[in-house]
């Protein structure tokens, strides 16, 4: 894809040079339009973007610039003259409008704003006072609207007729004479029925909504559970005020997906590709989470400081701490994952946190027996071919190193069962308190295992294999 971008770009510089525009319009026709936006967004030079956007026209035009980064929009925003930009905002989605809106300064957005005709100005301006993240804020309101007493064939001329400016057609939604929503409407369910039949008899009433509040991450869930298309969005009053198309909700799964990874791995969510992100922001952005657990760990420093004279007695006992803390942190960090992504996707309804609690602690107990199992073996392999060294004159038999493979195996088992049950308790308890499980989860699962793994390696051996061994 790379090459095919680098082939597209030399071939649009090639044609503005040369002025073609007559092949030029042809290339821009036949190729995606994600595409040439990918090629325009690369150029230093934006006089070729703004000769392929100008010559492009003012449909595919607006087409290519919602795919456009924000920082190319606001160029050509900045160059075009107040008559180009009109005729862009002519063709364009409030929608589309509104995503790019909320990164421009305020002095492109006044002049935006001002440009735009009064009833598209009036869309923008009410897509923008929705709260962020939510399904208001990713609705369109552009959409056809028919009512139930039009024939078949009569919604199908109003689809032709008003169809372009809709975001999509293949669902349009019904109203009754009360301007209350009371269906939906396929387009192929239309196209197959007979001419005299009535909207009120194809439409689908078994319909799923949603409100203009809601979370977009569970509008994104409800599209997949019910395989949709596209959703109507009602108000308060439970009045249609806008619907969320498919192409929108993608957008939201990219977006909500590259937050959950960005939290998971303790760094904050980047809005624009990392090759575009100023260095500072990058630092700013990673710097505070490293500090964060950094300060989280001083609970470990003070167990191992608490046992500082265990230490000192038998050495071989520091040896083994990494290995402990690492397994017990992977083994909760994979449960963590595993159930922030199903609560992510509204896998589980209210009363299954029981039920996911006692299948991990089945889980948990066979995931920990069996490296418990394989650790033992390995260390007594590690320990019998020189890999790891013991020159302590108190541990020269067998049936000693035997203990310490055994003490590194025992908390093995209770370290990764722990962890793996704080794992599926965490974010469980991060929804109730209404934090985000993401977030929450992964710092915490991994400081708490770190305190619980050392506490139970050194406790069994005070408790038990101390007086085994020495």
């Amino acid at each position: 894809m790379e090459e095919e971008i680098e082939t597209l770009q030399t071939t649009l510089i090639k044609l503005v040079k040369k002025k073609d525009k007559a092949t030029l319009k042809e290339l821009l026709a036949t190729t995606p339009v994600i595409d040439v936006a990918e090629a325009l967004d690369d150029f230093e030079d934006k006089k070729i973007t703004l000769s392929v956007i100008r010559c492009a026209g003012s449909e595919l035009g607006a087409d290519i610039f919602a795919e456009l980064n924000t920082d190319t929009q606001q160029s050509i925003i900045s160059a075009f003259k107040d008559k180009e930009i009109v005729a862009l905002l002519d063709e364009s989605f409030a929608d589309d409008i509104v995503d790019s809106l909320d990164e421009f300064p305020a002095s492109i957005v006044d002049r935006v704003l001002k440009l735009a005709p009064k009833e598209l100005r009036k869309d923008i301006n009410f897509l923008l006072n929705y709260k962020e993240n939510t399904a208001g804020s990713v609705m369109t309101t552009e959409y056809l609207v028919l009512r139930e007493n039009l024939t078949a064939k009569e919604a199908l001329e109003k689809i032709r007729s008003e169809g372009k400016k809709a975001e999509t057609i293949y669902t349009v939604f019904v109203k009754d004479a009360k301007r209350n929503l009371i269906g939906t409407l396929n387009l192929d369910d239309l196209v197959f029925s007979k001419d005299t039949e009535t909207v009120e008899e194809i439409m689908n009433r078994d319909f799923v909504t949603c409100h203009a509040t809601d979370d977009q991450e569970i509008v994104a869930n409800d599209f997949k559970r019910y395989d949709l298309n596209a959703m109507a969005v009602l108000n308060k009053d439970n009045k249609l005020v806008g619907v969320i198309t498919i192409d929108d909700i993608v957008d939201v799964i990219v977006d909500e997906a590259n937050e959950d990874i960005a939290k998971l791995n303790k760094v904050s969510n980047m809005e624009t590709p990392y090759l575009e992100t100023p260095i500072y922001k990058i630092i700013l952005k990673c710097v505070p989470w490293i500090i964060v657990l950094m300060i989280l760990q001083v609970f470990s420093t003070l167990i191992l400081s608490s046992f500082e004279g265990e230490i000192a007695k038998l050495a071989i006992l520091s040896i083994f701490t990494p290995l402990i803390m690492d397994a017990g942190g992977n083994s909760g960090g994979q449960t963590t994952t595993i159930i922030v992504r199903s609560l992510a996707l509204g896998e589980f309804n209210k009363g299954d946190m029981k039920r996911a609690v006692w299948k991990e602690f089945r889980v948990a107990s066979c995931i920990a027996a069996i490296v418990a199992v394989f650790s033992f073996g390995w260390l007594m392999f590690e320990l019998g071919v020189g890999i790891v060294q013991i020159n302590d004159p108190r541990l020269i038999g067998w049936d000693k190193r035997t203990l310490i493979c055994l003490l590194v195996a025992s908390t093995l088992f209770i370290t990764i069962l722990i962890s793996r049950m704080i794992g599926v308790l965490l974010p469980f308890f991060a929804r109730l308190i209404k934090k985000d499980p993401a977030v929450m989860c992964g710092p915490l699962t991994t400081t708490l295992v770190d305190i619980i793994s050392l506490t139970t390696y050194f406790l069994l051996w005070v408790g038990i294999f101390r007086g085994l061994i020495l």
